[in-house]
């Protein structure tokens, strides 16, 4: 009996909202936005992947048709790389028009990446990109405020929560009937969106589908459990309040809040309690330690004399020239050693600042559910900061490998003696620069993002479990009239 008058109570909810013509309206309305926005970001996204597909082939020409020169021009010479959106960025592109894209790579120093979004538009790109998940996240969740805040206190007001109780339904399936009717009618703004990013992600083949449909039901899920806890609260809201009037009032309240105050007071507070050094101070302390570890392009460096006795007293020779290598060649290998340590450290502490930044926004849905569900939506769609430092990662290590190549080349194959002294031409063949391979980023698997950054999804199961209790909680003590 108590099963069939929950059933009763969910259908009779789900239809009142759905059969209303300006419910339906508004489904309509805004899935034709999302759709749209997904539409637009889709052409972005398909425009920027074959610029960077012309442009990489065109650095690539332009390092393979080098001419033959020294291996330690061709070092300072360069190479850029790009970071290819994620496919997923259409849904939700995250942190993407924040941070770089393009990394200038070159010997002995690492470059920082430039050319974002946010830096070549105007002001409007930082209030937050018109996307499907901007609507999923913060719009339809307002909506859904309109649409519920009435649905128990409107019908105490009506005196009709008495006649379904005299019709047999208990406190508790009125409570979840109605949670669970309007839950099933928030859906609707869910399903065309996912429909849609599956058939285009089945038409885009740059990632491995099966990646990709495990990130598509990870957000699909994650949607649910965001509008499932949206929805209770709505109603618990309603449930507790005197008037209709006074249930809108604090809903809207509890989404400004939820939306607005609290995202910006964690970021004021992460930047307050983690502060971290501006560009100009992280590279002058930089700066100082290159210079304490000597001059690698200076073979005569006192940093690296010890270096040079060494070499001297194993070959026993009197001079670098006598080698049977380039000499200066082995000291900028070492150099660059030693300067990448320098770097990588430094970047280290860095990060680690960047770090803390982050655990402080992931653990903030524990007290906002939008928080979770943004940080969450931005980890399965491959747009998150942990992905970005990947692909500086991915960049670093081809740095590294190319800079020292070219010293190896300059080691093996330059000879010691000067030109001018009778040597061969310090140069190489061009052949060279064609076998060292191009820059292949590599997207970051859905289970290592999660893996690292797995706090958010912890958020909203908590946030689900809560609203769980919530429901229990408010059916004990629900007055009907």
């Amino acid at each position: 009996m108590a099963l069939q008058s929950l059933k009763r109570v969910i259908l009779k909810t789900r239809q009142d909202l759905i059969t209303t013509k300006p419910n339906l309206l508004i489904v309509v309305v805004v899935s034709i936005f999302s759709l749209l926005s997904i539409a637009f970001t889709f052409f972005q996204y398909t425009d920027s992947a074959a610029e960077i597909t012309h442009y990489r082939a065109e650095i690539r020409e332009h390092w393979e048709d080098r001419p033959a020169k020294h291996p330690h021009r061709m070092a300072h010479y360069g190479y850029l790389v790009f970071r290819m959106a994620h496919p997923l960025s259409i849904f939700d592109n995250g942190l993407d028009d924040y941070l770089g894209n393009v990394i200038f790579l070159e010997a002995y120093k690492q470059n920082s990446a430039n050319l974002s979004e946010a830096g070549s538009s105007g002001t409007l790109v930082r209030f937050g990109a018109f996307t499907s998940a901007f609507l999923l996240q913060y719009i339809v969740p307002l909506i859904l405020i309109f649409l519920g805040f009435g649905l128990i206190a409107k019908e105490r007001e009506d005196a009709t929560l008495k006649i379904l109780s005299i019709q047999g339904a208990s406190n508790r399936a009125i409570i979840w009937g109605k949670i669970l009717g309007f839950w099933q009618f928030s859906l609707l703004f869910l399903f065309p969106v996912f429909v849609l990013i599956a058939l285009v992600m089945l038409w885009d083949r740059s990632v491995a589908f099966e990646e990709v449909a495990v990130r598509i039901c990870v957000l699909l899920l994650s949607y649910m459990l965001y509008y499932f806890v949206i929805c209770t609260m709505t109603v618990v809201v309603s449930a507790i309040s005197k008037k209709a009037s006074s249930s809108l009032v604090t809903l809207i309240g509890s989404w400004l809040f939820m939306v607005i105050f609290l995202p910006k007071g964690i970021q004021f507070a992460a930047q307050n309690l983690y502060p971290a050094s501006s560009r100009i101070a992280f590279e002058t302390e930089l700066e100082k330690d290159i210079l304490k570890a000597g001059n690698s392009h200076n073979p005569d460096d006192p940093h690296f004399k010890h270096i040079k006795d060494s070499l001297l007293a194993h070959y026993k020779v009197k001079t670098t020239q006598e080698l049977p290598f380039n000499y200066s060649g082995f000291v900028m290998q070492e150099g660059e050693k030693i300067s990448s340590a320098i770097y990588i450290k430094h970047h280290k502490q860095l990060e680690t600042v960047y770090g803390r930044q982050q655990k402080i926004s992931e653990l903030s849905g524990f007290a906002d559910p939008a928080m979770a569900i943004k940080n969450l939506s931005m980890t399965a769609s491959g747009t998150d900061y942990f992905s970005y430092r990947q692909f500086q990662e991915q960049a670093e290590e081809y740095r590294y490998k190319m800079a020292q190549h070219l010293n190896r080349l300059q080691i093996e194959q330059i000879s010691n003696i000067k030109t001018e002294k009778g040597g061969p031409p310090a140069i190489i063949n061009s052949e060279n620069w064609r076998k060292f391979p191009d820059f292949n980023y590599q997207y970051t698997s859905f289970g290592k993002s999660l893996a690292a950054q797995y706090l958010p999804a912890a958020a909203l199961i908590f946030w689900f479990l809560l609203c769980i209790a919530m429901a229990e909680l408010t059916s004990r003590k629900l007055k009907l009239i």
